[in-house]
């Protein structure tokens, strides 16, 4: 029996190999179809372009199948193989289904990929229309598809990312990996997704259960468990790392937790990576799932895991309670603390830098001074807060929030501008100048507002950042320094001062060696761990 290709014969096949490609890319509304049952999408779509490509006489000599649906050139290994062997002059055209396959993400991807055809002199063909990157109309038409498409997709993208923060407040789950314990299951009659207990369940219990009731570290938390022989899901041993992430999880008293890790782009070493910092505007619901753990043994372990003592070195106590975070104000060396071994002489505070003129003073004055500190901050701040603050942040946000509006509402206005051009460019009304000299000045406007847009949304979260930490600082503060003088160790007060202080600065110009002369003449900034917007 003769092999078939797709409904091509192998010799067919081979007849129209040659000086074209196929670029071949799944959509999510692809996925969404497929998930349906309406079938394959990249067999479809090849036998539709093999099918145009014989028509048009056209000879294929490669076949490119993305099978990731990246958003970005980087995330997509065939893209990237593709615009190589473009580069090259490798093939005199490359066809697609559409335009948008090629690039439907970043702006700077857009431009990267109608660049590389536009040098190539490489034709990008469609079964609709084929584009030549060197004609101005067809580049004008290509550009305004792929500019189309990017805005389809942030559409898309926020009617996603909506509809999981409202499945979210209705305590489904949305991640894709159930946490370890649990089992991802349909809800019945209704979409969505919630958790099942598995036999894992056990292992969470007991790990909550070692750590609440027992004087145990983590890592003696995890040693216990291995020796147990309980695993995890995939290694065969417990790592602190992994111990330490279920111990921080709500979703083991019954909780849903969204946008912890919220994904943030930035630049590293000139290149564009996605990280996932740490996020305190994140999204706490109850969930639809049962719990594993009680709220009481949540609690000690929460207590528990704030303290976050830090290791002793060297089998040494550690003896500072402001270790790492009281900084020289004239060098910018850390303090440290000296003692002595001669009896009855107090501890000092001192600049290490051996060329600095700060002079000490003893520790327990400025350990004081930090806490009076503290005080006298928390009662200003809410004086302020209550008084004039709480309502200018509101008219800020609310200003912000207003200009955001206003300039989509201006964007949306120049988009349809943009469409009205393209309308009148195809219905004869303008010629080819006419429409090449519109265009380029509205899509610049577009361009422009589009970037202020991103600013704004960027300054507006950056308040409100502000504002969650404020909210949260206050509270912390107060308790903070209703258990301070109850702590045991310095290691638990230098722990809970890191919670609430990012640093304090030193400045003591005199030495107090006179008997009338004044032991804390020394100036103390305190920097509470509130972020300020840009």
């Amino acid at each position: 029996m003769e092999e078939v290709y797709n409904g091509y014969s192998a010799e067919k096949v081979l007849d129209i190999l040659g000086e074209y490609a196929i670029y071949l890319r799944k959509s999510r509304a692809d996925m969404e179809a497929e998930a349906k049952g309406e079938g394959e999408t990249l067999a479809r779509h090849e036998h539709i372009l093999l099918d145009l490509a014989s028509r048009k006489g056209l000879k294929i000599g490669k076949i490119y199948r993305e099978i990731v649906s990246g958003e970005t050139i980087e995330a997509r290994p065939e893209i990237q193989k593709l615009l190589s062997d473009v580069k090259a002059e490798k093939w005199k055209g490359v066809l697609v289904v559409e335009v948008e396959r090629l690039a439907r993400g970043e702006t700077m991807d857009q431009g990267i990929i109608s660049k590389a055809f536009k040098i190539s002199n490489t034709k990008i063909i469609t079964p609709i229309k084929i584009y030549d990157p060197n004609d101005e109309f067809d580049e004008e038409y290509f550009e305004f598809g792929l500019f189309m498409s990017r805005r389809e997709y942030k559409v898309i993208n926020r009617r996603l990312q909506r509809g999981r923060i409202l499945s979210v407040n209705e305590g489904k789950y949305v991640g894709s990996i159930a946490p370890f314990g649990y089992d991802r299951v349909k809800i019945k009659g209704d979409k969505g997704y919630t958790l099942r207990k598995n036999f894992e369940a056990s292992i969470v219990k007991i790990m909550f259960d070692l750590y609440a009731y027992n004087d145990l570290s983590l890592n003696e938390v995890t040693k216990k468990l291995n020796q147990m022989g309980l695993k995890p899901r995939k290694n065969n041993e417990w790592s602190v790392a992994s111990v330490k992430d279920i111990l921080a999880n709500p979703v083991y008293i019954g909780k849903i937790k969204w946008n912890a890790r919220k994904e943030v782009k930035v630049y590293k070493k000139e290149k564009l990576v996605k990280t996932r910092p740490r996020n305190n505007d994140y999204i706490l619901v109850e969930g639809l799932h049962e719990a594993i753990i009680s709220d009481k043994t949540w609690k000690i372990v929460s207590a528990k895991r704030s303290l976050n003592l830090a290791p002793v070195v060297h089998n040494k106590v550690m003896q500072n309670s402001l270790c790492g975070l009281v900084i020289c104000a004239k060098c910018g060396k850390k303090m440290k603390r000296r003692s002595y071994s001669k009896f009855g002489k107090e501890p000092t505070l001192y600049c290490s830098n051996t060329k600095c003129d700060n002079v000490s003073s003893k520790f327990h004055y400025v350990e004081e001074k930090v806490l009076e500190g503290l005080k006298k901050w928390l009662e200003q701040y809410r004086f302020d807060y209550q008084g004039q603050l709480e309502k200018i942040n509101h008219n800020r946000l609310k200003s912000i929030q207003e200009t955001i509006d206003s300039l989509e509402a201006e964007a949306k206005k120049e988009n349809d501008k943009l469409l009205s051009i393209f309308n009148f460019l195809e219905d004869g009304t303008y010629t080819k100048e006419m429409f090449k000299e519109r265009s380029k000045a509205v899509s610049q406007n577009v361009n422009r507002i589009n970037n202020s847009i991103e600013e704004y949304k960027i300054k507006l979260e950056q308040e409100k950042n502000v504002d969650k930490e404020r909210d949260v600082i206050v509270p912390k503060i107060k308790n903070f320094l209703d258990i301070y003088d109850l702590l045991q160790t310095p290691e638990e007060k230098n722990s809970l001062l890191k919670t609430i202080l990012s640093q304090v600065t030193y400045l003591k110009m005199e030495k107090s060696i006179r008997k009338d002369s004044d032991p804390t003449n020394f100036i103390i900034n305190l920097y509470p761990k509130i972020n300020k917007a840009g």
